[in-house]
């Protein structure tokens, strides 16, 4: 049997607490499927490697968006404050957690309103697509986006978490015509991202076709969420389909050649070596969010440390494969381990 449901702020407290505490992580990263063609003679200043890129208009110091993590709860305020402030201070984009509570309660925006502390960086307001089938309309997605002075907005799709969370949201009917005609009415461009279950190609296709030009496809090998919401539950649901989907690795490799689409990686990015793995297997950039939990809850200067980190790692592994900018990069071919 599942608990009984009960109040979202709970319920992110609750993500907050499992995902620190318990193992939500059944899979490997996919990325350690592969390794990198190292060359022993890359002939490349290290000092003079490009890793900057163009994302939404705005400059990053390095292709990474922070992923959706969390607001509206007592410890809302604090992580996306240290993490705005740290993506500022590093140049990385920033996806705020799912947003739906501001509308049952306006009060809660207050966890989400970070945009004075970062105020040159793309900023992403995140709702789920599921919501179409709520309630939601373009009323309020606008709204939503306006009241953070978001570049855009994040639709996470999440079926198999919804059918496992006590609490979810599970009529997933007629989404993709819904979006189709939502997407002229939407003040800014939207990406799709799937929260760690991946992107089927087909699916990938469909939205492409309506017009999606941006996916995270957020595959497995990272945080499952049917795990944490498993957690929550009384009986085995969620922990049977723990490590369910496709991984992050497969879900890149299958629709890097749909036209006119651009991939992020995200699921089991853990470090600057999974990033350079992402780019070679089709991803424009990368995304994660467990790294940075703690340290969110922390500071922002602990939060730039694992910024720092990871643009470091990153720079190391372009600089191991010859790469002097994204676009050799882009053409590395990644090795099958053995």
């Amino acid at each position: 049997m599942s608990k009984p449901k009960g109040d979202i702020k709970d319920r992110k407290l609750e993500h907050i607490k499992i995902v620190l505490e318990e193992n939500v992580e059944p899979l490997p990263s996919s990325f350690d499927e592969y390794k990198l063609p190292y060359i022993a003679l890359p002939e490349i200043d290290m000092s003079e490697i490009d890793t900057a890129i163009e994302f939404f208009g705005k400059q990053l110091s390095f292709p990474f968006i922070i992923s959706s993590m969390t607001g509206g709860p007592d410890k809302g305020l604090t992580i996306n404050r240290n993490l705005a402030e740290a993506a500022e201070e590093v140049g990385v984009a920033l996806g705020l957690g799912s947003m739906r509570v501001i509308i049952r309660k306006p009060e809660s925006i207050d966890s989400f309103n970070v945009r004075k502390y970062c105020p040159s960086i793309p900023l992403f307001a995140n709702v789920g697509l599921v919501q179409l089938n709520y309630g939601f309309g373009a009323d309020e997605v606008n709204r939503i986006i306006d009241s953070v002075e978001a570049d855009g907005i994040f639709f996470h799709v999440n079926p198999l978490q919804e059918a496992v969370q006590p609490e979810g949201d599970t009529n997933f009917k007629d989404l993709i015509p819904k979006l189709e005609k939502l997407i002229s009415k939407v003040n800014k461009p939207i990406i799709i991202k799937e929260v760690g279950t991946g992107i089927d190609r087909e699916t990938a296709k469909r939205l492409a076709d309506i017009g999606i030009e941006w996916i995270d496809v957020s595959g497995t090998g990272g945080t499952s969420w049917a795990w944490v919401e498993g957690y929550r539950r009384q009986d085995n649901l969620g922990h049977l389909f723990k490590a369910e989907g496709i991984s992050t690795t497969d879900a890149l490799v299958s629709s890097r050649d749909i036209p006119g689409l651009n991939l992020i990686a995200g699921g089991g990015v853990r470090s600057g070596i999974d990033m350079a793995k992402g780019i070679a297997l089709g991803a424009q950039l990368a995304t994660a969010a467990k790294p940075l939990l703690s340290c969110a809850l922390e500071s922002t200067e602990a939060c730039i440390d694992v910024l720092e980190n990871l643009k470091r790692e990153f720079i190391v592994a372009m600089f191991a494969v010859g790469a002097q900018n994204l676009s050799d990069l882009a053409k590395v071919e990644l090795q099958a381990r053995n």
